[in-house]
């Protein structure tokens, strides 16, 4: 009887140390984690529609830069975006909205620049000419994710085109006429959700990519 008192007393130690390192984990798992902290609220303010920029180019010497906006009578007057620890919300104005009014109107403003390619090795350029732009093709869509889906049955655009004065007017040599070209398009959007991205992609004739650039929220 002496001699199983001592072994069980041990055998119970040992059963007891066997369970300290659970114990402790339970401890550990009931244990508050600190609390995250809020949000900070951001506010961006998109009064007057959605500017984008991008750069494109026809060719090695053609090189372009396009400027624009997504506009809609009143939609985007005082329109804001807010973030904070509730999530996205968007305001035209004092009212909540989520999702774009019945048409957009989107306008930029295109213009030749020296190609990148050639900024150390200067060379030959050729500039904008009517017969490229009329070559080019411009292509919207709605972006969700990674899914593009293309918006059908536009109108042609409103194009007009600005002369550019050289740089150098007393030159007696002839220079090549330059011109910026401004295009406008007429996007329907009724119920498209504003989370969505507009998507413009540019075009050549031969179906290369120009360009294309994302306005969003």
């Amino acid at each position: 009887m002496g001699r199983f008192f001592p072994r069980l007393l041990s055998v119970t130690l040992a059963s007891l140390l066997l369970l300290i390192p659970s114990l402790r984990g339970s401890q550990q798992q009931q244990k508050p984690g600190k609390k995250e902290k809020p949000l900070k609220k951001q506010v961006q303010n998109f009064d007057g529609g959605i500017v984008f920029a991008t750069e494109g180019s026809l060719s090695e010497l053609t090189c372009f830069r396009l400027d624009g906006r997504v506009a809609a009578s009143g939609f985007f007057d005082d329109f804001k975006r807010i973030d904070d620890e509730n999530g996205t919300a968007y305001r035209s104005g004092k009212e909540t909205v989520t999702e774009f009014p019945e048409e957009l109107r989107v306008s930029f403003v295109m213009f030749d620049t020296p190609c990148k390619s050639r900024e150390l090795q200067p060379g030959p350029r050729r500039y904008l000419t009517q017969e490229m732009m009329k070559s080019l093709r411009f292509s919207f869509y709605w972006k969700r994710g990674i899914e593009l889906r293309h918006i059908e049955n536009l109108k042609p655009p409103a194009a007009t085109a600005e002369p550019i004065e050289p740089f150098n007017t007393e030159s007696k040599e002839e220079l090549p006429k330059r011109y910026r070209w401004i295009l406008e398009f007429h996007i329907p959007s009724a119920g498209v959700p504003l989370t969505d991205r507009l998507v413009l992609i540019i075009r050549t004739a031969d179906g290369r990519r120009a360009a294309r650039v994302a306005a969003r929220l």
